[in-house]
């Protein structure tokens, strides 16, 4: 091979490998610092509608980032609110109410019992079929010190459907759920539970395929790579097969002719 199209065959195969680092380094984090299972959550619907996703350590080692290609944020951001996602942790307790000192009033704890049972209402709710989420609100009044029965507390509970989910006739079964997991809640009329329907977005065709075909080109560039790599391993083994049979090299035996002469 001439020196010239070997040059030519690295200026190449220099291209393809700054092309290929440039798409690869192109995703940006669509979320962060989420937990395992809520990044599996995103990723799962996002691949569902063809949108290519993954997921990948957060700095510091502080949950997990959820990173796709920048032109794929607004389709994300649409199918994520259709279906509700990334859910609220129920773990994070101590980010909303952070303790300023060694001691916590009791309006303060009270606070974080309300809070951390509103969430866990909220996450048992979301696993009935066709919730696409769900948010409870207790009110539970502080405890007569004159009375020993427990005080008597209210609910309001909104739940978000998917379109025609049909689950309305089980508000019987949200209302006993909600009751069942709060002190003192056992009257049924005091616990209040409204519905509403999430309209999916539309998403253009073309848009949500695109994430999915950089991929495929994404993978075919790093394949044409690899192939230009081994073809050019081929040519310097091909140019030194004189050495490598241990023989002397074409250059060093030109100059030995040329030395006798």
């Amino acid at each position: 091979m001439p020196k010239r199209m070997f040059y030519k065959a690295c200026r190449l195969a220099a291209l393809v490998l700054a092309l290929g680092l440039l798409v690869g380094c192109s995703r940006e984090v669509l979320y962060n610092k989420l937990d395992e299972q809520q990044a599996n959550e995103v990723i799962a619907a996002l691949l569902n509608n063809g949108i290519d996703a993954d997921k990948r350590p957060a700095e510091r080692g502080d949950g997990w980032q959820v990173v796709l290609d920048r032109h794929d944020m607004p389709a994300a951001v649409a199918v994520l609110r259709d279906q509700g996602l990334p859910h609220q942790s129920i773990d994070n307790i101590g980010q909303v109410f952070k303790k300023d000192g060694f001691v916590s009033s009791p309006l303060e704890d009270k606070q974080r019992f309300i809070y951390a049972r509103e969430q866990q209402l909220g996450h048992t709710l979301r696993q009935f079929d066709g919730v696409v989420d769900a948010y409870v609100y207790l009110s539970i009044p502080d405890k007569s010190p004159i009375d020993d029965k427990p005080p008597g507390g209210s609910a309001s509970v909104v739940i978000i459907t998917r379109p025609n989910a049909g689950i309305e006739g089980r508000a019987p079964d949200i209302k006993a759920a909600v009751m069942n997991g709060t002190e003192g809640l056992t009257d049924a009329s005091r616990v209040t539970v409204q519905f509403f329907q999430r309209t999916p977005t539309e998403l253009p065709q073309a848009a949500s395929n695109t994430g999915l075909l950089r991929s495929e080109l994404t993978s075919l560039a790093m394949i044409g790579l690899a192939v230009l790599v081994l073809l050019l391993a081929g040519v310097v083994l091909w140019r030194n097969r004189g050495a490598l049979l241990g023989g002397r090299p074409r250059s060093l035996a030109r100059s030995g002719v040329s030395h006798e002469r």
